[in-house]
This record gives C-alpha cells, structure tokens and sequence, in this order.
C-alpha cells in the first residue's frame, strides 16, 4: 500500500538534522554552554555512617550548624546511608539480588537518615523530599524555605550501571550528591564526613594530609580510604558546573559554616 504524506507537511529546522545522535563529533559542533539552573544553591551531603550512625553526639551538633546557616543560604541537605545500608547490601548479594535492586534498597536507608534530619530541623520550615519532587520542584520549594532535605542516593532504581566488579552500585550518596549539584549548577558542594580531609596515610593523626588535590592525581595514588566514594572523583572530570567539591570534618564545631562562608576547611578536590 502507497504511503499517502500531506502536502502541508512541514519539516522542522534543527542542527541535528540528518545527523546522528550517536555520533560526538557531530553533535559537538551545535552544543552550547549549559546553563546554571540553581547558581544560587548550596548541596551538602552528609555522610551516614560517618556522621549519621553516630546518633546525637554527631548530628545534633551538625544540625545546629546547618540551621545558623539557613539565614545566609539556601541549601539542599542529601543523607547517606551508613551500616544499615551496608547490611541491606549484605543480605541482598546473600540472596543474589541484582545491581540495581540492591541500589533501590539501600537508598531507602539513606532516605530514613534524611527523614531524621528534616524532622530536627523541621521548626525552620525544612521538610523532606523525596527524588520525584528534587528533580521538578526544587526551585519552589527553596523559594518558601531556606533549606530541603532529601535522599542522597541517585533515582536510577533497577535502571542502576552495571559495575565492573561485583555487583555493589556504583552510583550511592556521594554520587548522587555530586550529580545533583552538577545538574543544578550548584554553586558549592560539601561533603560532610567524620575526618579533617584526605589523607596520604592515617585520617585519625592527620598523616599526608593534603589540603588541595586534584582529582586525578588522587586516582592516580590509589588510595585505600579515601573519605569519598571514588566514582565521584571521575564524574568530577566530566562534570559541567561544578569544578571541585570540598571535604569537612562534621566532628569539629564550626567546619560546615566556615565551609559555606567560603573558607578554605578541610580538603578541596578540584578538576584537573
């Protein structure tokens, strides 16, 4: 059968015409600057075992500093998950449970830290939100409070990258913190953690404790502990916006403020 085309169909002008998608070079030449979204956003990623796991003594304090900063900023506040995380992903290799099923049951841990944190600082108009409403309702939300608390962890459920090795998901708080800063085009990105910084050799006397790194040259020591996630490291190369992130001692009174006055606290990881 004949196809019949309406003799007022009209085509639409595009760079993209007659090209294909997967082929970089072409889409290269029509790519423009990606614009800030939220340029005014501050993310903090806290960690879960680092800090949350440590129950009152640990997030009280960084409760009470977070709040004194709701004045100045306006933040989006991401949680991880911490053992609980760890003993879910135990259970669910045991069983033999895919990546990207492990992914969505941890990220529910992390998601019960977020709700602990969002009820302490519930009085000052701060509330949880869950990945749905990060991703389409962050700016309205942020024009009626100062800060939001959500779910570190990315919303990529069963749909999680499969990793090289095993089946741990590659992509956990400290990823989903970094992508979501970039995706914004945050201005700063702070990561929480129970350590002054990286360390070349022991965290807790401070051994080689480097100020500034850059992100490829941390890969290339290949560190055993380094206080983030080490994809984060690599996302850090590709990213659009944000160009270093920065790595606090939530233990030490006033870190995290200092942190978002601009100082220089703890360790900065920048882009190569």
């Amino acid at each position: 059968m004949t196809e019949l085309v309406p003799t007022n169909a009209k085509d639409v002008p595009s760079a993209l015409v007659r090209q294909t998608l997967l082929d970089r070079e072409l889409v290269k030449a029509v790519e423009r600057p990606v614009i800030r979204l939220l340029p005014w956003l501050r993310v903090v990623a806290i960690g879960g075992r680092s800090i949350m796991d440590r129950g009152r003594e640990a997030v009280l304090p960084v409760v009470e500093e977070l709040r004194s900063a709701l004045a100045e900023h306006r933040l989006l506040i991401l949680t991880g998950a911490g053992v609980r995380g760890r003993h879910v992903l135990g259970v669910g290799l045991d069983l033999g449970l895919p990546t990207g099923v492990l992914g969505g049951l941890a990220a529910t841990e992390a998601e019960q830290n977020a709700h602990l944190v969002a009820a302490l600082l519930a009085a000052d108009g701060v509330s949880y939100l869950s990945h749905g409403t990060v991703a389409n309702q962050l700016a309205t939300h942020l024009a009626a409070s100062p800060a939001v608390v959500a779910n570190g962890y990315p919303p990529y459920g069963v749909h999680e990258f499969p990793p090289t090795v095993g089946k741990i998901p590659p992509h956990r708080s400290d990823a989903g913190a970094f992508l979501l800063a970039d995706a914004y085009g945050a201005a700063q990105l702070i990561y929480v953690k129970d350590v002054d910084g990286v360390c070349t050799g022991d965290p807790a006397t401070r051994e080689g404790f480097l100020p500034q790194v850059g992100a490829g040259e941390l890969l290339r020591m290949e560190l055993p502990g380094l206080p983030v996630d080490r994809i984060v490291l690599e996302l850090l190369g590709a990213a659009k916006h944000v160009t270093q992130i920065q790595i606090v001692n939530g233990l030490t009174s006033g870190n995290i403020g200092r942190a978002l006055a601009g100082e220089h606290v703890g360790t900065i990881i920048h882009a190569d």
